[in-house]
């Protein structure tokens, strides 16, 4: 078969193979560069097995290249009908002539079949692979013909090994072809030594072994017994044939016992190869002394029968056993590279999904961890405290740039959850107290010291922002949210130079159940920063919000009027010399 497409699809893997190490997968650049060494060695090593198999192929199959000038002799409904067999086995060349070119002795186009000759079991996947890739359109038209000569042999247990030999054969050429190959068999006995007669030789025919049952190989298929009992022929002739229907029914028996038994043997730790159609043909050829069948002979007859009479030449192959060769459709190998190919990114995305889900997974326990560190610190820890706080600032941040900006692909895969992780560290974020500034002494006289004083909190009536229960910001809230950040600008420039935590707490009165009123005041909080960071620039790690509900009354929550007091929004400006220092440009 051709190897461009799994060059094709071994670039491909390597591809998204490099891909995954360097985008996705959460390891370090050491792990990284062994990941590529080895994804190139195993590839290198892919392509150098294509490369020397491609070398072996071509010095294997000289014997088909002349099957381009034999085809073109055929019509072409013809050439692309023709089943094609492989013919191997110790009797093969039989069917060959010996006396003319090697185009002419190693393939035979009859009017059935193309038939090439294989010396060889183990050349059988490397020819298959071959014609396949050099006739694309013969795929599912390519059979196996195994034709056995017992009388070369005289070892019952090697022409066995030779038999597993050749089922393994078929086994790899059928791993190749992605489908099982049509098998056929033809055994080659010399029946003319059992009843020779060298002026009058026994007439070759061919006899096809059907359901345990011989048949003889002609139109009709008929029926042995009635071959022999047919009352056109002679008397001498009949007699002929009733003496050869025994050793005819003897041979069928050693077939089935000796030859298809190893085929099908299920004790083999490979696929049953089971022969689509069996013939015993009964010619001499060359054959050895003491070979199995001889054997076999002796020990039924006991009589020691000769094996010196060859009389055929040449025999023509037997057309007639493969006219019916069952054709398969397996995927042409275009549509197995793009299923293999299909196959390769399906890993690839699995593998990605996997990478994605833990680097989430990765990302949302270091996140965890901040946050828990943050509150397992006491709150008297200030600088502990404060480079908590900065952690979950620079997580914050992290994560508000994944929103806007997009996050990075190896936290794609439409598994990224990350904003989901945003409320939480405002909540974590929003009971951070800083340090209280040390009283400033600034001495006008030698004497006499003068405290500064924190600027006047501002206080921001509820019902003026927001519908009640709600935390989105009413359209006429505007004047009194300007008015606020009028303040708050007026005390920062009083105080040029300092540094500034704005906090910004939101209050309820009593009534309703105290975690919505907490969470109500913190949404309140957050809607009054936001809306102050739009309108003026000022950064948002300027910024602490915090909810108390009701814990924090101005007054009791016993009157309508004391409860619309408590319900408010305070803004205050902590002194810190770390925090923003903000300029009237701001």
């Amino acid at each position: 078969m051709s190897d461009y497409s799994k060059r094709i699809q071994i670039i491909y893997a390597v591809i998204l193979s490099l891909l995954l190490l360097f985008v996705f997968l959460p390891i370090t650049i050491g792990w990284k560069i062994i990941g590529t060494i080895l994804v190139l060695a195993v590839s290198y090593g892919l392509l150098w097995r294509i490369k020397r198999y491609r070398q072996i192929l071509i010095s294997s199959t000289a014997n088909i290249q002349f099957l381009t000038q034999k085809l073109d002799l055929l019509p072409a409904r013809q050439r692309y009908r023709l089943p094609i067999l492989l013919v191997t086995g110790s009797a093969a060349k039989d069917f060959f002539p010996h006396d003319l070119s090697l185009a002419e002795s190693n393939v035979l186009v009859s009017s059935e079949a193309v038939w090439i000759y294989v010396d060889e079991y183990a050349h059988l996947p490397i020819v298959y692979d071959s014609l396949v890739a050099k006739w694309p359109d013969m795929l599912g038209r390519v059979g196996l013909f195994l034709a056995v000569a017992p009388e070369l042999e005289d070892k019952q247990g090697l022409l066995i090994a030779k038999l597993q030999a050749f089922r393994q054969s078929w086994v790899d050429t059928c791993r190749i072809a992605k489908y099982q190959l049509p098998v056929y068999l033809s055994t080659h006995i010399g029946f003319n030594d059992l009843i020779y007669d060298e002026n009058n030789p026994l007439p070759v025919y061919w006899y096809q072994l059907v359901n345990q049952k011989l048949y003889l190989l002609d139109s009709y298929l008929s029926p042995l017994n009635n071959w022999v009992n047919d009352i056109k022929i002679p008397s001498e002739e009949r007699e002929r044939r009733l003496r050869l229907r025994p050793f005819l029914n003897e041979a069928q028996s050693w077939i089935e016992s000796v030859i298809l038994t190893t085929l099908i043997d299920t004790k083999q730790p490979i696929t049953k190869c089971v022969p689509t159609a069996t013939a015993i043909y009964p010619t001499n050829q060359m054959n050895i002394s003491d070979n199995v069948m001889q054997k076999l002979w002796q020990s039924i007859t006991t009589l020691s029968l000769p094996n010196t009479h060859k009389i055929q030449d040449g025999i023509s192959p037997p057309d007639a056993l493969v006219k019916f060769m069952p054709i398969a459709y397996p995927f042409p190998p275009f549509y197995k590279m793009i299923c293999n190919l299909i196959m390769i990114t399906s890993v690839f995305i699995m593998g990605c999904l996997g990478a994605s889900f833990w680097n989430n997974l990765k990302l949302a326990d270091q996140i965890q961890n901040d946050m828990n560190h943050y509150r397992l610190i006491s709150m008297d820890s200030y600088d502990e405290k404060k480079q908590a706080l900065e952690l979950l600032k620079d997580d914050r941040t992290m994560l508000n740039e994944y929103f806007m900006q997009g996050e990075p692909v190896r936290l794609g895969m439409g598994l990224y959850k990350g904003q989901k992780l945003v409320e939480p560290l405002n909540i974590s974020m929003s009971d951070y107290v800083a340090k209280p500034p040390e009283p400033e002494k600034i001495f006008v006289k030698q004497t006499e010291i003068i405290m500064k004083e924190p600027p006047p909190l501002i206080r921001l009536d509820s019902l003026s922002l927001f519908e009640s229960g709600q935390s989105s910001l009413k359209p006429d809230s505007t004047k009194v949210l300007i008015n606020a950040l009028v303040e708050m600008k007026k005390q920062i420039n009083a105080n040029q130079g300092t540094g500034w935590l704005i906090l910004i707490t939101g209050h309820t009165d009593s009534t309703g159940d105290e975690n919505k009123n907490i969470k109500l005041s913190l949404d309140r909080a957050t809607a009054v920063r936001n809306w102050i960071i739009k309108t003026s620039d000022i950064p948002e790690t300027c910024f602490a919000i915090q909810g108390y509900g009701a814990k924090q009354p101005l007054v009791s929550n016993d009157t309508l009027e004391d409860r619309a007091k408590n319900r408010r929004v305070e803004i205050s400006l902590v002194p810190q010399m770390s925090n923003c220092v903000l300029t009237k440009g701001n």
